[in-house]
């Protein structure tokens, strides 16, 4: 019987997963740094319009 594929993540997805984490941490980014993950690690954008709402919500 075959093991199931591994999840393997690239080195630019493993490297932004850590920054998100640590901006995390950081005071005032709490709520933005899970935006900003959805945005680009799950979503895959990295356009500026995106990343500018995930940054702002409120501003449109």
């Amino acid at each position: 019987m075959a093991e199931p594929p591994a999840k393997v993540k690239s080195v630019a997805a493993t490297i932004l997963g850590e920054f998100f984490e640590t901006l995390e941490k950081e005071e005032g980014f709490g709520e933005i740094a899970p935006r900003l993950r959805k945005v680009v690690l799950e979503d895959g954008v990295f356009a500026e319009s995106s990343v500018r709402a995930a940054l702002f919500p409120d501003a449109s």
